[in-house]
């Protein structure tokens, strides 16, 4: 606090407060009455009452300086302020952070937290009155309303009577950064009110430096943590299966509450339902798993939902599978290279699989790029094509250089320089040793028999070194524990590299002449396929949907319907991939549809965001390098310190109270009795 005058010039009376002291030291006492006979003891008493001598009575001296000294400074104009508060005359800039992320739509007393924080602005914004002021949205992409703070309170005022909050996701060092630069030319006194619930998950480990001479304050305004349970993710596996392929659907929720929950979960997968009934534990996590087989292609949209509670935004989580209606299977050999007949025939088996052949040196658009008899030839061209998400598959060619495989494989360490060599054998190998791979999960009960039932007459022999190579996986070996199939993983959504040492010529072996031949490369190319996910399907809250059309042929322009079933303005851009379409308003969570004169041509789903479920408030604000937060009850007695309150009447009514006590203690004080 401060003390601060406002009108100095009548300082100059504050000397006056001398006034009593002196009155006190010049006053005569009232001589008492003395019947004497004789004139020369009265000329004793008037000298004794005439000159200056010490007050008499002390208490009284204090009281009669106390008085005068309250009754001066009323003149001056005392002002009261808080440390922080601009002295009178100088300018003031507040500009708001105000927080409308998805956990600020949370219901407490009578309205939303939301509603609370922009109530709280107000009252702040009228109190103080600043000279210059401004509102910045914390969402998804912080936005201030002017794009420098003005004088304009009364604009702000009705536009934050009318606000809504918005289901996203808050960029805090997004939404600081632009208050550090709307405050940066500011002149005077500076501040940034920031009024958010300041959701733990959050705002727990958010940090942020505060520009010199900048004020912060913090006015939360959730005052509990509601209870909520919420779908928090939503994942098919694999996420572009082919027709006729089993899909898990792993649906997970979680229970915000120290109660332990019991509640329904249904997914709708256009239009098939199925439920299960989920226990939650206190602040925990439980998931299901529910399979289906998608008949068609096209992009399926899947939903799922909880029971409605008390926050129902975050109830529904949404995706989109990607059926495609086949695989391509592009073989590097003539059409009648025993290999491409065998692959062919495989593919004549599988309804989702369509084979070609074509030249080894120029793989064509393909899921698949299998090479029978490779040479060793561009393996960094293979490589490449995994990025793409090509499935490379190669049978090494007798003679090759190990340091060839490598380089196919991705193997960092150099191979020792030596050919791969072809060893026969009349009683032939057998393939016993599988990993613990999903391609291998139908016929871990041993209905379907061995994968790789049948004599192999021929074998290529890798280096010793290839059997712990890191970054390999041995799917499948032979009883000398050798490598039969080997398997180099791609990153992220890149492809895997499927080195087969094993033969698949019918003069070598009889293993495609078995039963368990198709269902076995069927279970192996679709099983180790990238899991591209479904990120052209889906978007975050506060996006802008997109869809890349490409070349994709149609007959008029895409029409986007949102959620709740209302048009989508649309823009175009045509680039070296082909067209896409952007929407011109961003994304709420729910499913939105593109569609060609009324029929569905691709979805965009957009889900709550899982950060903003965890309703519950940090225990204390962030204390952004001595920010003091401030209640909204106290913003009155604040922004009162904040103006300045004046003391006059203060400072009046001590006076007045101070001469009352003088004059209670004059009028008790006995009186002499006469002298006789």
């Amino acid at each position: 606090m401060s003390i601060f005058f406002q009108f100095p010039a009548l300082a100059w009376l504050l000397p006056l407060i001398g006034v009593p002291v002196l009155c006190h030291l010049l006053a005569r006492a009232r001589p008492p009455v003395y019947r004497f006979s004789s004139v020369e003891f009265l000329q004793r008493v008037v000298r004794r009452t005439s000159r200056l001598r010490r007050p008499a009575d002390r208490m009284l001296l204090a009281l009669r300086t106390l008085a005068m000294l309250a009754l001066l400074l009323v003149f001056p104009g005392l002002l009261l302020l808080s440390k922080d508060a601009p002295l009178p005359g100088s300018q003031r800039t507040t500009v708001f952070l105000i927080d409308r992320s998805g956990s600020m739509a949370a219901i407490e007393g009578a309205g939303s937290r939301f509603q609370a924080a922009c109530a709280a602005a107000a009252e702040w914004m009228d109190a103080t009155g600043p000279d210059l002021t401004n509102v910045i949205w914390l969402d998804h992409a912080p936005a201030a309303v002017f794009p420098d703070p003005g004088p304009n309170r009364a604009f702000l005022s009705e536009l934050l009577a009318k606000a809504t909050v918005k289901p996203e996701p808050g960029a805090l060092t997004a939404a600081f950064d632009l208050a550090w630069r709307q405050l940066s030319g500011a002149r005077g006194v500076r501040e940034l009110i920031v009024i958010s619930d300041f959701q733990d998950s959050a705002w727990r480990d958010f940090q942020t430096a505060v520009p010199p001479g900048v004020t912060v304050r913090t006015v939360p305004v959730a005052t509990a943590a509601p209870a909520n349970v919420a779908v928090v993710s939503l994942v098919a596996v694999p996420a572009s299966p082919v027709a006729g392929q089993a899909v898990t659907l792993l649906a997970k929720a979680a229970n915000h509450s120290a109660e332990p929950r019991r509640t329904t979960l249904t997914i709708d997968a256009g239009g098939a339902r199925q439920s299960r009934v989920l226990e939650l534990p206190p602040n925990g996590e439980a998931e299901t798993a529910i399979s289906l087989k998608p008949g068609a292609g096209g992009p399926l949209p899947v939903t799922a939902e909880l029971e409605a509670d008390a926050f129902p935004s975050d109830d529904r989580a949404h995706t989109v599978i990607d059926v495609r209606e086949s695989l391509r299977l592009a073989i590097g050999a003539a059409a009648e290279h025993p290999v491409a007949a065998v692959l062919t025939t495989l593919a004549g088996a599988l309804p989702w699989m369509e084979a070609v052949t074509a030249d080894p040196a120029r793989p064509p658009d393909c899921d698949i790029w299998f090479l029978p008899d490779w040479n060793g030839s561009d393996a960094a061209g293979l490589r490449s094509l995994t990025e793409r998400g090509v499935t490379v598959c190669v049978q090494p060619a007798a003679g090759i250089g190990a340091e060839a495989v490598a380089a196919v494989l991705g193997l960092a360490d150099k191979q020792p320089a030596q050919a791969l060599a072809a060893a026969t054998s009349p009683d032939s190998w057998e393939v016993s040793r599988l990993a613990e791979h999903p391609a291998f999960a139908l016929f871990r009960d041993g209905a379907f028999g061995h994968p790789f039932a049948g004599k192999f007459r021929e074998r290529l022999t890798l280096p010793e070194s290839f059997r712990t190579a890191p970054g390999l996986t041995m799917l499948a070996s032979w009883r000398d524990e050798a490598p039969a199939v080997l398997m180099a993983a791609g990153k992220g959504t890149a492809a895997p590299v499927i080195l087969f040492t094993l033969p698949f010529d019918p003069a070598k072996t009889d293993w495609p002449a078995r039963s368990v031949f198709v269902p076995a490369m069927a279970e192996l190319l679709l099983r180790t396929r990238p899991d591209a996910g479904a990120g052209d399907f889906l978007t975050t809250p506060g996006a802008l949907p997109v869809w890349h059309a490409g070349d994709v042929p149609r007959t008029g322009s895409p029409e986007l319907l949102a959620p709740d079933g209302s048009v989508v303005p649309l823009t175009s851009a045509s680039g070296p991939g082909g067209e896409s379409w952007q929407a011109a308003a961003p994304a709420v969570p729910g499913l939105y549809r593109w569609q060609i004169s009324g029929q569905p041509v691709h979805y965009t789903a957009c889900t709550f965001p899982p950060s903003e479920s965890n309703l519950r408030p940090a225990s204390t604000p962030p204390a952004f390098d001595g920010a003091a937060a401030t209640g909204r009850e106290d913003l009155a007695r604040q922004a009162a310190l904040d103006r300045g309150l004046p003391l006059w009447p203060w400072l009046a009514a001590a006076a007045l109270a101070f001469l009352l006590i003088e004059g209670i203690l004059t009028a008790r004080r006995p009186r002499t009795a006469p002298a006789s």
